[in-house]
């Protein structure tokens, strides 16, 4: 099978990630977390005390961050920040440093860099239509905000995290505000997607359907 890119956007908590998971072991493509660059840019600024306002400074400590996805893993600078990037607070910290067109540029240039080879499925919110213009599978995977809230507040408490409803869902209500009021690349539907809405679905019938469409699209090739 030649080697193709499939690219996911959608807001936050509509299970771009975990859905990603399954599609990319199914189809030997190789899984590109984006929302995981970002918060991890945004944690390490943020730990540094660089506030998400564009200087000199913050700039220099831009440059300064190298960053690595192994094997699952998110490594900035040496350090492994896989599992502090899920703390809740930094889905907010990503949302305010994603924003400013200087941090989107650097990792859209490295995930278009990771993704040149092929063989790559990417999510995030400007995949489509920004980071893997030419993918030959684009998909818009949307849920209400209410079921999104109830996700992720499920995934927290697996986790051992334990977070009302109500800021839950406050939260996702606060970042697809920004996620879609941002001056760079805001979170729009490509008019080239395929829209996927999960809010009735479960988590196997959104994968078939995901699967189906992949499967017709690579027989009409």
């Amino acid at each position: 099978m030649k080697l193709f890119n499939v690219a996911v956007d959608g807001p936050s908590g509509a299970g771009k990630s975990t859905i990603s998971d399954v599609i990319a072991q199914k189809y030997h493509l190789i899984h590109l977390d984006t929302g995981s660059m970002y918060r991890a840019i945004a944690l390490a600024l943020h730990e540094q005390n660089v506030p998400a306002s564009y200087n000199e400074t913050f700039q220099q400590a831009l440059d300064a961050i190298e960053l690595s996805m192994d094997n699952g893993k998110v490594v900035v600078n040496g350090v492994d920040l896989t599992n502090k990037i899920r703390e809740p607070h930094v889905s907010a910290l990503a949302s305010q440093y994603s924003a400013l067109p200087q941090v989107r540029k650097k990792l859209v240039a490295l995930q278009q860099q990771i993704a040149s080879k092929q063989g790559y499925i990417l999510d995030g919110r400007d995949i489509c239509d920004v980071v893997l213009p030419d993918a030959k599978i684009k998909i818009y995977l949307d849920a209400s905000v209410e079921s999104r809230a109830k996700r992720r507040m499920l995934q927290d408490l697996e986790k051992g995290i334990q977070v009302p409803y109500s800021i839950v869902l406050k939260a996702i209500q606060d970042r697809d505000y920004a996620d879609r009021t941002r001056k760079t690349d805001p979170l729009t539907i490509s008019k080239q997607a395929t829209v996927i809405d999960s809010s009735n679905l479960t988590f196997d019938e959104t994968v078939a359907k995901i699967v189906d469409l992949i499967e017709n699209t690579l027989k009409d090739e």
